[in-house]
């Protein structure tokens, strides 16, 4: 089938543009008929596959699609006749024209993981292979509910995480202007005075003078070197695997901020790694996708590891085990679970216990943050006051009247 790029009217009248897969016009114009809507001009896309998306469908669409659907099937609607009622719902954007797309795929005789397999902007390789292991198992409506759960944890982590790191950032980023400012033309204006008038200084405000000559001096590089530092890093680290694992352990080393990132690490791969094998995988497949989700490359290498070792025979708890990145009561939890035969719980209780340390390690790094934040900006600006205005009351003090 081509892509077509179309522009075409529904019943009030509204223009609407969008993209569709057909094997000619004619095909284009019978498939928007179904839709309700006329076809008044249509460009074959360069080249043939996939759709290309005009707008990137968020983390909210995703949640309100996988809702939606499980409310449908649970209640016994047919897959087609649900996607044809929800892409009705939606507003003409982009998940409309996704959400028709796979529902005329699915007319076409395609499964519902094999449509939405064609969008891999909108439908990632996990979400495709979960969905593919609802329909073998016959709980569809079971794993689009997983899923809806599994995109609010996402939607709410990240929401936590900035949250925790928005107020840090936005200060420092006020502080780092009103410095910039006070070097660049406060400082030099009124130790230009102080200079003037003679005598000694102390050496805070000698070390004020010369940081504020050269910043004044040497401004053009201490803004260009960081930009051009950052995108050589990441020029690097983008073609360099072993740039790549090598920062991604350096990052889970960090003080304050290693070990909450290694959490959150850790929690996205519990998260999936129970999601997956409640929906019915086998344990190779369900950490060979999570490798591709945990986000951290030094990680993704140990579950590589803890994969080969499961395929020699050992455990998976004695394979993550060995990995040295669960603690022990994760392992604990697992080892029981095997013994018990009733691993699926065991990684349920793993998954609870993640978010809930994730939930405390982003409350616990925000309330140390912002104390040490503030007194790194209190003893900045004291050496700033004190190196200004000392100088200057001792000039005053020795005057007589």
């Amino acid at each position: 089938m081509a892509s077509y790029k179309y522009l075409a009217i529904d019943e009030k009248g509204r223009r609407l543009r969008g993209t569709a897969e057909a094997d000619n016009l004619d095909m284009l114009d019978a498939r928007l008929g179904q839709r309700r809507l006329t076809l008044i001009r249509a460009r074959e896309q360069k080249g043939r596959g996939a759709i290309r998306l005009r707008h990137k469908v968020g983390r909210r669409d995703l949640i309100q699609f996988c809702f939606q659907m499980e409310q449908m099937i649970n209640a016994g609607v047919g897959l087609l006749e649900a996607l044809q009622d929800f892409r009705e719902f939606l507003e003409p954007g982009t998940m409309r024209d996704v959400v028709a797309n796979v529902a005329e795929k699915i007319e076409a005789g395609e499964t519902f993981s094999q449509s939405l397999a064609a969008f891999p902007a909108v439908f990632p390789e996990l979400f495709v292979n979960l969905v593919r292991a609802g329909e073998q198992s016959g709980e569809l409506g079971k794993v689009m509910a997983h899923l809806t759960e599994s995109l609010k944890w996402q939607d709410e982590m990240i929401a936590r995480t900035r949250k925790a790191l928005g107020y840090p950032l936005f200060v420092s980023a006020v502080v780092m202007a009103v410095m910039a400012f006070m070097l660049v033309y406060v400082v030099p204006q009124v130790t230009g005075f102080i200079v003037s008038m003679g005598g000694a200084l102390p050496w805070h405000t000698r070390l004020l003078i010369a940081v504020s000559n050269g910043v004044v001096a040497w401004w053009p590089w201490l803004l260009g070197l960081p930009a051009v530092g950052l995108a050589g890093a990441r020029f690097v680290l983008k073609r360099n695997e072993r740039a790549r694992k090598w920062f991604d352990g350096f990052k889970l080393r960090l003080w304050i901020v290693g070990p909450v990132l290694q959490k959150i690490v850790m929690a996205r791969f519990a998260h999936y790694f129970s999601l997956l094998f409640h929906s019915g995988l086998p344990v190779l497949d369900c950490i060979d996708l999570c490798v591709g989700v945990v986000g951290n490359r030094f990680v993704a290498a140990s579950l590589e590891r803890a994969k080969l070792r499961i395929t020699q025979g050992e455990t998976v708890s004695d394979a993550l085990a060995g990995s040295g990145l669960f603690p022990k009561l994760v392992i604990r939890l697992l080892k029981v679970g095997e013994r018990t035969g009733d691993l699926g719980s065991a990684l349920g209780s793993v998954n609870y216990f993640y978010q809930r340390d994730v939930d405390e390690a982003i409350g616990r790094m925000q309330a140390m943050i912002e104390p040490a934040l503030n007194i790194v900006i209190g003893a900045v600006m004291g050496w700033v006051m004190i190196s200004v205005l000392g100088p200057v009351y001792d000039m005053i003090s020795k005057v007589r009247f």
